[in-house]
């Protein structure tokens, strides 16, 4: 890969107040302060693009004793459209569809957040 490839685009971006666990915020935090070059807004977006990529869209179940706060992200309108598009056809909530690419990012990329 070029490093020119590795920057977007400018696009629209959509601002939303979401639930999100209280674990996988931490660990976006995490990522965000000590270990990647982005916000957690930002990294929530690698997070949906990887799972529209992977096309394997579950109901979160969240974890029991785990709290979730309302956090405001900024998404790409491209994301945020077809997550909306998903949520229609699955009658998964945006919330549920969200949480789980992150969980699954969080999971499947665990090598690289050492």
């Amino acid at each position: 890969m070029k490093a020119v490839e590795k920057l977007y685009k400018k696009e629209n971006m959509v601002q939303r107040s979401i639930h999100l666990d209280d674990n996988l915020y931490f660990k976006l935090q995490h990522l965000s302060d000590d270990i990647f070059d982005a916000t957690i807004s930002k990294i929530i977006n690698v997070c949906i693009e990887d799972y529209l990529n992977n096309g394997n869209f579950e109901y979160y179940m969240r974890p029991e004793n785990v709290g979730s706060m309302y956090r405001s992200l900024v998404l790409r309108e491209s994301l945020y459209i077809k997550l909306e598009e998903i949520k229609r056809k699955t009658g998964i909530s945006f919330t549920r569809l969200l949480n789980d690419a992150i969980k699954k990012f969080l999971e499947n990329n665990k090598e690289y957040f050492k």
